[in-house]
């Protein structure tokens, strides 16, 4: 089904007279028209109706009120308990919003245009590599807890009304039996949940161990969330790069020699070269590093004992990271494939540059067939990030 301007132009005429009544909050609306006006975006039936349910969670939001007794936060991390003897008064039941859908369906974008729209100083907003990497600290903090999960939520509730959470996947049962069970117990605290993610709630885990321990959590997910699949057959992000660059983004890769003139370009401050960094207290080799980039051969980015938290240790404290020698991925090397996935995921949420040199192009660095689905999510990111690049010059 198409539809076209008049129709979406119709509907904001609806909205603009319930707006004049008190009955809805433009905030969302507007903006979304505003990007259609400007040719930013065009009209799409799928990403309009996610934009009505949003706008109507934000208005719930925004009218609740504040936390009696907000926690004051200690040392100790994010998740770290809160001790208050007073009770917080937590919202009213919200159903929160499951987006889910194929690569580059416009579901960050949602989001964060959600996000930024919804007023209130209740909200939070992380990508699904931070909040484990939180999680995990969280746990170590309450070793003698006889609940840590349920303590970690109660704490994170008293002064949260909305948590986003962008690009939910779960392939390993560790992290399973962390997030599926601390998803609970926040909406149970009355925290809306509102997350993106390339799968239906039914199978978000896609591990092979314990599967039904999970279902009690996902059937309760989806009590407490409106499950909206973005069922678009298109790729935002690669339509984006074809207008801006063509219609092949994807084939330019950089050597060695260029990846050189890129760091030449791009360095800020001094530049040490050949160093070793210390990096959640491993040792870490060093290609050249300068205030504003790192740059590091593949094999020390994705082989070895890397996790998401270097990732994101790196995002940190550089605008760029630049890669050398990215050599085609195969099953023999899934797990330097997911830790490439995982770092391109971690970049491209923090709008951080990422250069390489590699032996094949974009679209043929992974050979595989076990991560084809994951390997789909980092292609689109790459290729916008590829684009992005070639159009700074």
């Amino acid at each position: 089904m198409q539809v076209h301007n008049v129709d979406i132009l119709a509907y904001f005429l609806v909205s603009a007279v319930q707006k004049e009544m008190g009955l809805i909050n433009m905030n969302l609306l507007e903006k979304y028209q505003q990007k259609l006006n400007s040719g930013e975006i065009t009209a799409d039936p799928v990403q309009l109706k996610a934009v009505i349910q949003l706008n109507q969670l934000s208005v719930a939001l925004e009218n609740l009120p504040a936390p009696s007794a907000p926690a004051t936060k200690k040392s100790g991390g994010f998740f770290s308990f809160f001790k208050n003897d007073e009770v917080a008064v937590f919202p009213p039941s919200l159903k929160g919003l499951y987006l889910w859908g194929g690569v580059g369906r416009g579901k960050t974008w949602l989001m964060d245009l959600f996000f930024e729209s919804v007023e209130t100083p209740y909200k939070k907003r992380f990508h699904f590599h931070h909040f484990m990497e939180m999680l995990h600290k969280a746990i170590k903090q309450h070793p003698d807890q006889e609940a840590p999960l349920q303590a970690i939520a109660e704490a994170f509730a008293q002064d949260t009304h909305l948590l986003c959470l962008d690009e939910l996947h779960l392939t390993e049962v560790a992290n399973a039996r962390l997030l599926l069970p601390v998803l609970d117990h926040l909406m149970r605290n009355n925290v809306v949940l509102v997350s993106t993610s390339n799968r239906h709630p039914d199978e978000l885990y896609q591990g092979s161990l314990k599967r039904d321990m999970f279902v009690p959590y996902t059937d309760y997910m989806q009590q407490q969330m409106q499950v909206m699949h973005l069922d678009t057959e298109l790729d935002y992000r690669t339509i984006q790069a074809e207008r801006d660059y063509g219609e092949n983004p994807q084939l330019g890769t950089l050597d060695e020699i260029q990846l050189a003139a890129c760091f030449d370009e791009l360095q800020q401050g001094d530049v040490a070269q050949d160093v070793v960094f210390t990096i959640n207290h491993r040792q870490v080799p060093v290609r050249r590093a300068c205030d504003n980039i790192i740059w590091l051969e593949f094999s020390v980015a994705c082989e070895g004992t890397r996790t998401t938290s270097d990732y994101i240790w790196m995002t940190d404290r550089y605008e760029v990271v630049m890669l050398s020698n990215v050599h085609v991925l195969t099953e023999e090397d899934e797990p330097a494939a997911r830790r490439f996935f995982n770092m391109v995921d971690e970049l491209y949420d923090r709008k951080v540059r990422l250069y390489f040199s590699a032996e094949a192009t974009l679209d043929q660095l992974y050979q595989g067939k076990r991560l084809t689905f994951a390997f789909k999510r980092t292609l689109s990111r790459l290729i916008a990030m590829h684009t992005a690049n070639r159009l700074d010059g």
